[in-house]
């Protein structure tokens, strides 16, 4: 997994935020932030469902709906495997940012990223049929494209 910085992943932040929805010209300009397809991945995936949750946590009856505090991503035999929030680094950061930005603004960064979160959309989705969260569990968010090898720890080499 690329390491990134909290600058990278700011300047990230800033691109993906920058108009409402991801453009190939939004991707280009992770493409040169970033080496290789599966960090643009990571990057244009993860960074909305960070913003998106942390709106839903600020919403209404908030305090009544579970959030996910785990992500999914495929194993090599397309099953979904589960990882904690934390297992992505690029979340943590994401997360601190949108805090950040939910507080301080500027809120067009935080609508054009929240508008991009599946978590949101089900979210919207839900109070569409009814008018309340109170007991509503939210179920994690599956980045396709990114493989579950991405998340496990590495296999230590056998000592003799």
């Amino acid at each position: 997994m690329e390491a990134l910085s909290s600058d990278l992943i700011y300047q990230a932040v800033k691109i993906l935020g920058a108009q409402p929805g991801v453009s190939d010209e939004t991707e280009d300009q992770l493409r040169a932030l970033v080496r290789d397809d599966i960090t643009v991945r990571r990057l244009a995936d993860v960074i909305p469902e960070a913003f998106g949750l942390v709106l839903a946590s600020h919403l209404p009856g908030a305090d009544k709906m579970v959030l996910p505090d785990t992500f999914c991503a495929q194993d090599e035999d397309g099953e979904w495997e589960p990882f904690a929030m934390r297992c992505e680094p690029i979340f943590v950061v994401a997360a601190n940012i949108a805090q950040h930005t939910f507080h301080n603004g500027p809120r067009a960064l935080l609508k054009n990223l929240s508008e991009q979160s599946s978590l949101l959309s089900a979210i919207s989705q839900a109070l569409y049929k009814t008018d309340t969260l109170d007991g509503t569990t939210v179920g994690p968010p599956s980045f396709f494209g990114l493989p579950a090898t991405l998340y496990r720890p590495a296999a230590s080499p056998a000592t003799p």
